[in-house]
């Protein structure tokens, strides 16, 4: 997100991310069954997964690298790189609420929800991890419900990126696995 003022002086918050002219690409990370299942699939389901259960996908690899501790953490062992139309995105945004820092426990209505959390830069790290950019926010989708089973028959494809994660997780000093 970049912090720029619109006329009526609010901030606007700008959704970045990789795109072509087919859709946007988004990054989740899951365990391997689930990951498997959707790569030979190309989209979500099979035995392990639940498709009504809340999901996090973000457009920013960085934060999800972070997040994910470069696929490393229990059940986030392969991290995907999923393409969704720009409808279907539109889609789910437009069903989405966001929520506001120290919110929590705000009980609101809807299946989706959006926030905006410290942006991370994928070229450089601090402390083993990829850097937070002063000053800017990465959005996070957040579906449940039967927007959720929407997301996970929407997939344009599904890339396993994980090899990367790893690739960097090196070059930001981490260990290999």
């Amino acid at each position: 997100m970049r912090k720029t003022r619109s006329s009526n002086d609010y901030m606007v918050q700008e959704f970045i991310g990789q795109w072509d002219d087919e859709g946007v690409f988004v990054y989740q990370a899951f365990n391997r069954e689930i990951a498997d299942w959707a790569l030979m699939h190309q989209k979500f389901g099979g035995p392990n997964f639940n498709p009504t259960r809340m999901t996090w996908f973000k457009p920013s690899l960085a934060w999800m690298l972070y997040r994910a501790g470069y696929g490393r953490k229990p059940n986030q062992q392969k991290i995907l790189k999923i393409k969704l139309s720009h409808e279907d995105l539109a889609t789910i945004l437009s069903q989405c609420y966001c929520t506001i820092h120290g919110e929590k426990g705000l009980k609101m209505k809807g299946e989706g929800r959006v926030q905006w959390d410290p942006s991370r830069d994928l070229y450089s790290a601090r402390d083993g991890v990829p850097r937070k950019l002063s000053g800017l926010r990465a959005i996070q989708i957040g579906v449940s419900g039967s927007l959720s089973e929407f997301y996970a028959g929407s997939p344009l494809s599904i890339e396993d990126v994980t090899e990367l994660a790893h690739r960097v997780a090196e070059a930001h000093g981490q260990a290999s696995p």
